[in-house]
């Protein structure tokens, strides 16, 4: 299932879907954000955590790979990670049946991906940005059909 093309002009837009994402999705959910550097995968991902939890400014987590919130939200940026075995970092244990996983640069995951989970693919275009969002499994199917915007 996918949302198709989404257009975002600038910043406040970027955070905003990702505000309109936080509302859509559920516990027990992987929110895959694929992107070059600069796309606005963080953004969107401060959009989602402002939403969920009241906190302004989130900083990426990319030295340290995973970053912990309140309400069980977790942010993983991968960008640094040389290995392909998450099962390391302990996924299972923060993709727990209430929680949401963030991943910034999934593409470094492989296949330890869970099944279940949005995709969304920032990329500049000539009027700022563009996301495609699509899903994978029932839960993402489900927040996708749940997601309204624009607001």
């Amino acid at each position: 299932m996918t949302k198709g093309r989404i257009t975002l002009r600038g910043e406040a837009e970027t955070r905003a879907l990702g505000r309109a994402i936080s509302r859509a999705a559920q516990g027990g959910l992987a929110i895959c954000l694929y992107g070059e550097m600069g796309a606005g995968k963080t953004t969107l991902c401060q959009g989602f955590i402002e939403d969920r939890t009241g906190i302004a400014f989130a900083a990426s987590p990319t030295f340290t790979l995973l970053a912990a919130y309140p309400g069980e939200i977790y942010h993983l940026d991968l960008y640094r990670l040389e290995s392909t075995d998450l099962q390391e970092f302990g996924i299972e244990e923060v993709l727990a049946p209430d929680a949401v996983l963030l991943i910034e640069w999934p593409e470094r995951a492989g296949a330890a991906l869970p099944e279940d989970r949005l995709e969304i693919r920032l990329a500049p275009d000539e009027d700022g940005r563009s996301a495609d969002l699509s899903a994978r499994g029932l839960r993402a199917q489900e927040a996708l059909g749940r997601l309204r915007w624009p607001q």
